[in-house]
């Protein structure tokens, strides 16, 4: 019994010593997983607990060094970020930069998150220095170390957003050269951000390169096939170029993604109605005002398509109840001809009246024509001369007033 007991003190002796010679590399062990987590303060005390825990000098400076190392890059980051905070941008990248270069020199395989945390640092120190498309290419190379880190896609987003924001303050001030400028900034920031290349289109086709602008909406489309008003763009655009049967393609792409989308079922009509197909150019006019009851540029077309079709009763009912900034001087105007083709001349003045109120529309020809028209009904045969002479000075109507003066007068004969 006495010799199971000595046996029994000796094998746990021996596996304390064992246990004791192992415990430092268990300790290092976790240091280096902290390290990978980004748990410095659990991987310094590790550190430092195995120091204390080991046997040998030589494993002692080791562990040492190592640890050192940890200790180095840690003021150097911190160092960095009390640089950042006192706007001494320089000494902060070169700080960063230093804690990256002694994380590459070492030998362990641990620095990832580590590093990619330098990364944003030293990228958010290009962003405050104004300089973006920097920022954004460091930010990537965080994302690299650190890929499921969404601080480092959300910092790309806030440089492409703040360029793209810059934009819109240009363009509303109509300076298009520094609108332009900014946009290229968001895309270059972020080649697949279909917004960016959607307003570059939108420069692009006012300044009357439709090869560029039709590029732009492009890559806006294939970056992001949901973007409906970059479908949109380049239906109209295509339209515009007499290019009915991508125009239509493209607007269908658009009203796929939004249903509602008023404006691509409007130019959609515009399409229709340049190749003579009524019937579906009505069909997209309406469904665009059942979206928006106040769209007067779908009201028009649609009038005008009802005169053309001699719909007369379905202009006025369509027409005659609109009012504010829903009903445009055209819309009188179709209001007015559809009345005096109906012959009710007295409803055909008062809209042709209404048409010409605004100023900038005083002498707008068609409507004179109308007015006249309408005044000739009444036998107000002198103020309807008077108004077609007021009409025929304009050169596009010249013939058709003097046409209808002849006819007046020499009715009278």
């Amino acid at each position: 019994m006495k010799k199971l007991a000595i046996a029994a003190f000796i094998l746990i002796s021996t596996m304390g010593l064992v246990l004791a010679q192992y415990q430092d590399e268990i300790l290092v062990a976790k240091a280096r997983e902290a390290i990978k987590n980004f748990n410095i303060n659990t991987a310094d005390s590790s550190y430092k607990a195995a120091m204390k825990a080991t046997l040998d000098e030589e494993d002692y400076n080791k562990i040492q060094a190592e640890w050192q190392v940890l200790e180095k890059i840690n003021i150097l980051l911190a160092d960095g970020r009390r640089s950042f905070e006192r706007a001494e941008y320089k000494d902060a990248l070169k700080k960063y930069g230093d804690a990256i270069k002694a994380m590459d020199a070492s030998p362990h395989k641990v620095w990832g998150l580590v590093k990619g945390e330098a990364y944003y640092s030293m990228g958010m120190v290009h962003y405050r220095q104004d300089e973006p498309i920097v920022a954004a290419n460091i930010f990537r190379e965080a994302i690299r170390f650190d890929p499921a880190g969404e601080k480092n896609g959300k910092a790309i987003e806030m440089v492409r957003n703040q360029a793209y924001s810059e934009g819109h303050k240009f363009l509303k001030r109509r300076d298009y050269a520094s609108a332009k400028a900014q946009y290229e900034i968001s895309v270059a920031v972020d080649p697949a951000f279909a917004p960016g290349q959607y307003q570059l289109a939108y420069i692009a086709k006012k300044d009357g390169d439709l090869a560029a602008a039709e590029k732009y909406y492009r890559d806006a489309v294939e970056s992001d096939p949901t973007h409906f008003k970059s479908w949109f763009g380049l239906g109209n655009l295509y339209y515009e170029k007499g290019n009915n049967s991508k125009a239509i393609e493209s607007l269908k792409m658009s009203i796929s993604v939004n249903a509602s989308y008023a404006q691509a079922y409007y130019v959609l009509a515009q399409v229709y109605e340049n190749q003579k197909n009524n019937n579906l150019a009505v069909q997209n006019l309406k469904q665009a005002i059942e979206i928006d009851k106040t769209y007067t540029l779908a009201y028009d077309l649609l009038g005008r398509i009802y005169i053309e079709e001699e719909k007369y009763v379905d202009t006025i009912s369509l027409l005659k109840g609109l009012t504010g900034d829903t009903a445009s001087y055209k819309t009188y105007y179709y209001l007015a001809q559809a009345y005096n083709l109906q012959e009710n001349y007295s409803a055909g003045l008062a809209a042709a009246t209404k048409a010409l109120s605004n100023p900038k529309q005083k002498n707008w020809a068609p409507a004179l024509i109308e007015k006249g028209t309408a005044l000739k009904g009444l036998d107000r045969n002198k103020e309807a001369i008077e108004t077609w002479r007021i009409a025929a000075k304009d050169a596009r109507w010249k013939s058709v007033a003097d046409h209808l003066i002849d006819q007046l007068m020499n009715e009278g004969k």
